[in-house]
């Protein structure tokens, strides 16, 4: 079978530049020498793998040029993470043998963990953090990266938001819009919050009572196109109220557990809920934060085992990563 190899314009392309400098062929070539180790994996094998081979071999590529160099987007990236999070990675527990300038197992797992956990149009699920071919495969990984790390050149052109976007990274979490006393309202969140009795979350379980409530809780017109049409494909609604006005989330009723509920499923929330913080545009994020800061998503987690666990103490970070410009987005 015909060796396939990463060319230089790979590298230049995550490189986001069109020169070639001094370093890059010595770092394609650490890449090269990765890919058929990769490509013989348990993991990546196959030659429908062919393209998430070459992206394992060229982000390991990457991370060793930025520890090497001890600055890029992975260096930026930990010491963000440690800022925000406390800690300088999602989901491991780290040890005192962890050293942030230096090679690390935990970074090259998490790595294979963001190659196989795609965002946006591209999501199909979340990898576990914690599989155990993903844990052993990166030991593999590991050793030849820590055997390169005095070996490889530093270089001075290294690769800018190869993993996560600095501008994802600047996103602060805002804290959730309040009512001040005296503080005016529109018009809708008032009529909502006269006929909740105060609650800022009511629920629906289809497009006829949402409608209903519109035309006679918020007074709205009772013609078609002022009813938000769009909406009558879905059911089992959540509208919550805050002064900035009313958000609506579709279908992500039975994952809320709020005792004034009756559309709460526990069951399904627990199966599906982990989807509001990795699908875009599946629910506001608002109301999304409500519900975590609220504990109204107690049954969310990932599909598979301690998935309560890493989701429940990673659900901002996860959100970040998968919902992207939806995270806080307006």
């Amino acid at each position: 079978m015909k060796q396939q190899k990463i060319y230089m314009q790979a590298w230049l392309d995550a490189h986001g530049r069109a020169k070639v400098v001094n370093t890059d062929e010595w770092y394609l070539d650490f890449a090269n020498q990765l890919l058929p180790l990769v490509a013989e994996s348990y993991i990546y094998g196959g030659k429908e793998m062919e393209e998430d081979q070459k992206q394992v071999a060229l982000t390991c590529a990457l991370y060793l040029e930025d520890c090497v160099a001890d600055g890029g987007n992975w260096r930026q990236f930990i010491h963000w993470h440690q800022e925000n999070y406390g800690r300088y990675l999602p989901f491991y527990t780290l040890t005192d043998e962890y050293l942030p300038d230096e090679i690390n197992r935990e970074d090259v797992v998490f790595l294979l963990w963001a190659i196989n956990s795609p965002v946006g149009d591209d999501f199909d699920g979340v990898e576990n953090p914690m599989d155990a071919d993903l844990l052993e495969f990166a030991d593999v990984l590991y050793n030849r990266l820590d055997a390169a790390f005095e070996l490889a050149p530093i270089s001075d052109y290294l690769a800018t938001d190869w993993l996560l976007e600095t501008e994802l990274m600047q996103k602060k979490r805002m804290p959730l819009p309040i009512a001040l006393p005296g503080e005016k309202m529109p018009a809708n969140v008032e009529r909502f919050l006269e006929a909740s009795k105060g609650e800022p979350l009511l629920y629906f379980d289809s497009y006829d009572a949402l409608k209903f409530f519109f035309v006679q809780s918020l007074k709205w017109e009772d013609e078609e196109d002022s009813l938000l049409p769009d909406l009558k494909e879905f059911d089992n609604f959540v509208v919550f109220a805050n002064p900035k006005g009313l958000l609506i989330g579709p279908d992500v009723a039975p994952y809320f557990a709020d005792k004034r509920n009756p559309l709460y499923n526990a069951e399904l929330a627990e199966e599906e809920a982990y989807e509001l913080f990795c699908e875009e545009g599946l629910c506001p994020f608002d109301l999304l934060k409500y519900g975590m800061e609220h504990e109204l998503l107690p049954e969310a987690q990932f599909p598979f085992e301690n998935g309560k666990e890493l989701l429940q103490e990673n659900w901002d970070f996860v959100a970040r990563w998968f919902l992207g410009e939806y995270y806080e987005g307006e």
